[in-house]
């Protein structure tokens, strides 16, 4: 008869050992579901939206400039430049503004390559030259019409 006693003691113990496990391993998945929402909602001004960063790499328009040859400022001037430039611009007013000043947008572009030594025209460099390309076509056109410049094929030989 003790000996039941102890087994139904240690039933009882091992089942309540059990629902304490329990309620902890609830408590604990609803503060964490709890805390994961608080921390989102938290964090969502801080966080760029996606939407508005995809509906702006697919508004524009892609207009080619030209393939221009060139050779480079050097001392010995026996360095060429081939390279095909396009722009990206954000509506049709500006695209046939473009067009329209072709000539003057390829000699101000040409005038920059032209001007630039082999050190500018390494890969690191290319970002200031794209903005440099920018800043000369919205001054041609006279709108901000160009919101990023692509190149295409760069051969320096």
């Amino acid at each position: 008869m003790a000996e039941e006693n102890k087994t139904e003691a240690t039933e009882k113990k091992s089942g309540l050992n059990f629902k304490i496990i329990l309620a902890g391993l609830i408590v604990f998945l609803i503060a964490m579901g709890a805390s994961y929402f608080m921390m989102q909602s938290a964090l969502k001004p801080l966080l760029p939206d996606e939407d508005t960063e995809q509906e702006k790499l697919a508004t524009g328009d892609l207009v080619l400039i030209d393939q221009f040859t060139t050779n480079i400022n050097d001392i010995a001037g026996s360095r060429y430049l081939k390279i095909e430039i396009y722009v990206e611009i954000t509506d049709e007013k500006a695209k046939e503004s473009i067009e329209e000043r072709m000539p003057i947008i390829k000699d101000g572009i040409l005038t920059i390559l032209s001007s630039k030594n082999v050190a500018d025209f390494d890969a690191s460099n290319w970002g200031s030259l794209r903005q440099e390309i920018k800043e000369v076509v919205n001054s041609k056109v006279g709108i901000n019409a160009v919101s990023n410049v692509y190149f295409t094929d760069f051969i320096m030989q």
